[in-house]
């Protein structure tokens, strides 16, 4: 069993648990008469939200392929931006989706150093952009989740310093090429050490090669504030879109919320469940929703935590899974 194989059943499985004991602590009846009456042009609605996310992710790349010297087209990107999502939707910490976009580029024949220099310039602008609505959200939202949690200030704590930290070093990794070179050069000599590289003098002087084209693409990204600042704005409408989902799925099942007290909220659970190692944050996600929306939407709560849950992420693992397994087999035939 391969390591993709094995977290993709270990989420699956995680998943399962998870609903299993939702169901167990709500009225299975009703949650289901809700799921199954719920307004299907809502449902739509919550649909597009994911599709936009997908779209501005891919419009973002496409943005610095440019600066990175890519020439690739925007439904390339797009089917690159759905087998990130898969790999990073089954792996901890979301961490196996730019590996996996980066290894499927190169088979394509791109450059890995720049694919990786547009990708990593594409996360640092996301990361901007979540770490501050992060900030936004638990000080719009700290008065009513604190409620729920009485250690919320220092879980956003740990949860921006997280994310804050992951900023720092990619700026560092971005624009320090000795730094880049270094990270990659300890990678490379562990790699070699536990015998999975050979030849290895050309494969360094080619590592070496990509880390320069790696470098100079971040370094041109970055400084261009006109595609810096498109950047952000499409991280921008991207997280957007995300975190405007649950008010759709809410509308669905037939409950009108206070469309900013639920997108701050929502943005609370997102920098919290972001540390949990669980492949997609599983269980710590159901959780915390259910936590901090259970006096909202009532007896309603979790037939709105399966749809949001389910156009949020699992829509990521059948499409995005779809696109790597069809793409794989492309490329062999």
């Amino acid at each position: 069993m391969n390591k993709n194989t094995r977290n993709f059943m270990i989420t699956a499985l995680i998943s399962i648990i998870t609903l299993l004991i939702v169901f167990g602590f709500s009225d299975f009846s009703k949650t289901v008469n809700y799921i199954a009456r719920a307004n299907l042009a809502w449902l739509l609605v919550a649909l597009l939200m994911t599709i936009l996310t997908w779209t501005f992710e891919a419009l973002t790349i496409m943005v610095f392929s440019r600066e990175s010297g890519l020439k690739v087209r925007f439904s390339y990107l797009f089917k690159i931006t759905l087998i990130g999502r898969f790999f990073a939707a089954i792996t901890p910490f979301y961490t196996g989706g730019q590996p996996a976009q980066v290894a499927y580029m190169t088979k394509d024949k791109h450059s890995a150093g720049k694919a990786t220099s547009m990708l990593v310039s594409r996360f640092v602008v996301y990361q901007i952009v979540i770490t501050i609505f992060g900030v936004v959200g638990v000080l719009a939202a700290y008065s009513f989740v604190s409620k729920e949690i009485s250690n919320l200030a220092l879980l956003a704590i740990v949860g921006f310093l997280i994310n804050s930290g992951v900023l720092v070093f990619l700026f560092f990794f971005s624009l320090s090429k000795r730094f880049a070179t270094g990270i990659a050069k300890f990678f490379f000599n562990f790699l070699a050490k536990v015998k999975l590289v050979k030849d290895s003098d050309t494969l360094l002087s080619r590592l070496f090669s990509e880390v320069d084209k790696f470098h100079k693409g971040m370094k041109k990204s970055l400084e261009n504030m006109g595609i810096f600042f498109a950047g952000l704005l499409l991280a921008f409408l991207q997280i957007l879109a995300f975190i405007s989902t649950p008010y759709f799925v809410a509308l669905a099942v037939g409950i009108k919320l206070d469309y900013l007290r639920l997108v701050s909220i929502q943005l609370v659970l997102f920098l919290i469940s972001s540390m949990v190692p669980t492949p997609g944050a599983s269980g710590a996600s159901e959780g915390f929703f259910l936590l901090f929306f259970a006096s909202m939407l009532g007896e309603k709560t979790a037939a709105v935590m399966v749809f949001w849950r389910f156009f949020t992420y699992y829509v990521n693992i059948v499409v995005g899974g779809l696109f790597s397994v069809f793409g794989a087999v492309k490329k062999e035939s």
